[in-house]
């Protein structure tokens, strides 16, 4: 009888770069996490990557009171999101540069589960995935 290799494929990553911050009311941010929460319902392997002003996400506070209409709130949608495991990473290069508001002085904390990445990480992950950016 003749052996066989069966192979798993390699899991296909989906990555949701978020580029946007607060500027626009939240509706990007409101699409991409919507985005993220669809592909992990859908078994997808998805990656959220916060680069330039979209670092604004990554901090304790910033996703409270939006609520975009037709969509669930937005700290609701980044709750779920990193409770199913999703995950959620920061530009390292940008956190602790573009994550702040013109009015403060110094950064929040940071919200539980976001890692720092290198933008290499982007390219990593999007090598046979894909990705889409709001």
């Amino acid at each position: 009888m003749d052996n066989y290799l069966i192979t798993q494929p390699t899991p296909r990553h989906y990555v949701v770069i978020l580029a946007t911050g607060n500027e626009d009311a939240g509706k990007r941010a409101t699409l991409a996490f919507s985005t993220a929460c669809s592909a992990m319902a859908m078994d997808m392997n998805p990656h959220v990557f916060l680069v330039g002003d979209g670092s604004f996400w990554a901090y304790e506070g910033h996703t409270h009171g939006i609520h975009a209409p037709g969509f669930p709130p937005l700290e609701e949608l980044v709750s779920n999101y990193l409770e199913l495991e999703g995950k959620l990473y920061i530009c390292s290069a940008c956190d602790q540069v573009c994550s702040l508001l013109p009015d403060q002085d110094h950064l929040p904390i940071k919200r539980t589960g976001v890692e720092p990445r290198g933008l290499a990480s982007v390219l990593h992950y999007t090598v046979n995935g894909a990705s889409i950016t709001f």
